[in-house]
């Protein structure tokens, strides 16, 4: 068998891709070195600064750290305007349970009752005032001890005392008023002191005020020229 020699050509490449080839490896192994180098490097300071932070004191913080920081981070007080408009937008929750409700509903029902309660004296002393007829003249009396004032009150003047004092007769030891009022169906009451109501112990009729108290009843009418 017979072997062919390279061509000078063919050996000048080999030639230089040899050298190529060695210049890799050599910078391979010059950057590994260095590599290697580098990282001792980095591993002696880590160790020195680890010694410093060992050789560091211990220092104590100061007193007012805490109040500093809390003060700092403490949220700020919104204005009255935003504060309100936050509570408008936000969403709120209303818990009903019958032991909250019952108290309520029994304000309302007793603030009905006395309103028509009023409103139907009230109505029932319109009635009278604007009757056209014929005054009658109407002597109220009472006998009561240790008493500093009396007044009269019922439907033909709304139970309002005022202008309806009763006059205090010493020599019969009795109060006394004359009214004058139209015909028609009057409830009235002594009002004692300001404070105690007393039914008329001389009248013949006597009404329920659903209060517990009774109001006395008087029908004023002319018969006969007779008053009854």
């Amino acid at each position: 068998m017979i072997m062919k020699q390279k061509d000078p050509l063919w050996r000048t490449v080999d030639l230089k891709k040899d050298e190529s080839e060695e210049i890799a490896l050599n910078q391979q192994d010059h950057q590994g070195s260095s590599r290697q180098g580098q990282e001792k490097q980095m591993d002696s300071r880590d160790l020195q600064i680890a010694q410093w932070i060992q050789k560091m004191p211990d220092l104590e913080p100061p007193p007012d750290l805490l109040t500093s920081i809390m003060s700092s981070i403490q949220p700020k007080k919104l204005p009255w305007a935003k504060r309100v408009s936050l509570w408008v937008r936000s969403p709120k929750s209303i818990t009903i349970t019958p032991l909250r409700v019952a108290p309520v509903a029994i304000a309302l029902f007793g603030i009905l009752v006395l309103s028509g309660y009023f409103i139907f004296r009230q109505q029932d002393f319109r009635f009278y005032v604007d009757q056209g007829e014929s005054q009658i003249p109407v002597v109220f009396n009472l006998s009561v001890r240790e008493a500093h004032a009396v007044a009269v009150v019922g439907t033909f003047n709304g139970w309002k005392p005022r202008g309806y004092e009763m006059q205090f007769n010493p020599e019969k030891k009795i109060w006394s008023l004359t009214v004058q009022l139209p015909e028609g169906r009057y409830e009235y009451a002594f009002l004692v002191d300001g404070q105690r109501v007393v039914p008329d112990p001389e009248a013949s009729l006597y009404q329920d005020d659903g209060f517990g108290n009774e109001n006395s009843v008087m029908i004023l009418r002319t018969k006969n020229e007779k008053i009854t």
